[in-house]
């Protein structure tokens, strides 16, 4: 890896500098949620986004360090959490006449931000230098920046959105946003391990990167196509979410099995049954909360920070303490607790 080379860290500890971002997103999700509350969708999101130009390009000019670079990941990590809340708030106040559809779009930023990281190796860290993907990721900020100025309105000073709090009970968001930290753990060993667990399984380096491409791209799939049904579900929009993640860990547990072919289908089983509950359980929230939607989703995002966070760290020490079989089952059965956690308060939203 280029950045751990260049700066003198191992992988191991590059892997804790990435944690830094999701460390610094939960540690000021809750806070930012309810900022946003106060200060509106619009203002949070234009600070956010200059927060994480100004990361960015700090990382591409500055960092000369491992210190600098935890740093600024760190950062980026809360401006993100300030830019998810703010969002929701504000595609809850725009009175969407399709707001599941909206929400599958916003989920599906996460994993099509994956495809386009995965093809600025190539592109620009093999050719020009890594320092330059920041750059570039500062100039898409800055265009999401002008195009958020433009669109989303003000608070209105009259009324302002001061004093908004949840209508689903602390008790009811503290068990999703738990729910959210097993499945969030499912999700970063997936990001983490599925490319080097297929070559273990005997894939070629090559075919397990495509195989991860197509797992992603599965994933937004189906993403979207959910959002086109959602608004029009009777059933709570999170038990829908809750039994197709347990498809998901069927998925994941079938990682497990040493052989090629089974290790490509249950790939595309895991993305697209494990990955795509964000839709489900941000939709189900915002649409309980709408006059809250950053207060109410500052909770749960939380619990998606601390998984994402441990999954990678938790899953590494399992591979090599016990292999990736053993890895993968303890994946599902993660899987299979997030699942029963968000089926257990489902019915709350």
């Amino acid at each position: 890896m280029q950045v751990g080379a260049e700066l003198g860290v191992s992988e191991g500890t590059y892997g804790w500098a990435l944690g830094s971002f999701f460390l610094g997103a939960g540690a000021g999700s809750v806070v930012l949620g309810r900022l946003a509350q106060r200060i509106g969708a619009r203002s949070q999101i234009s600070f956010a986004l200059a927060g994480t130009i100004a990361a960015q390009l700090t990382l591409a000019i500055a960092a000369r360090s491992f210190g600098a670079l935890i740093a600024c990941l760190a950062v980026a990590g809360l401006m993100n959490a300030a830019t998810q809340t703010a969002v929701n708030l504000a595609l809850s106040q725009a009175r969407l006449p399709r707001l599941g559809l909206a929400i599958s779009v916003k989920q599906s930023g996460m994993p099509a931000a994956s495809l386009l990281s995965g093809f600025a190796i190539p592109v620009l860290a093999l050719t020009i230098g890594w320092r330059w993907a920041f750059v570039t990721g500062a100039l898409i900020a800055f265009v999401a920046l002008v195009a958020i100025r433009s669109i989303v309105p003000p608070v209105d000073l009259e009324t302002g959105v001061t004093g908004n709090r949840p209508r689903s009970s602390s008790r009811a968001l503290f068990i999703v946003a738990c729910g959210s930290l097993f499945l969030a753990f499912c999700a970063g060993a997936l990001n983490a391990w599925t490319v080097s667990s297929g070559v273990d399984a005997g894939l070629g380096e090559g075919t397990a990167g495509v195989m991860l491409a197509g797992g992603a791209a599965a994933g937004i799939a189906i993403r979207l196509g959910s959002g086109t049904r959602l608004d029009a579900m009777r059933m709570s929009p999170l038990t829908v979410g809750g039994y197709t993640v347990l498809i998901g860990a069927i998925g994941m547990a079938l990682l497990g099995v040493r052989s090629p072919g089974i290790h490509v289908v249950a790939t595309l089983v895991a993305f697209g049954g494990g990955w795509i509950w964000p839709v489900f359980t941000n939709y189900g929230i915002v649409r309980t909360n709408q006059a809250a939607a950053s207060a109410a989703t500052g909770i749960t995002q939380t619990g998606v920070y601390v998984g994402v966070f441990l999954g990678p760290l938790a899953t590494g020490w399992l591979i090599e303490a016990f292999g990736y079989s053993t890895m993968w089952l303890a994946v599902a059965v993660s899987a299979a607790i997030g699942s029963m956690l968000i089926l257990l308060i489902a019915h709350r939203f």
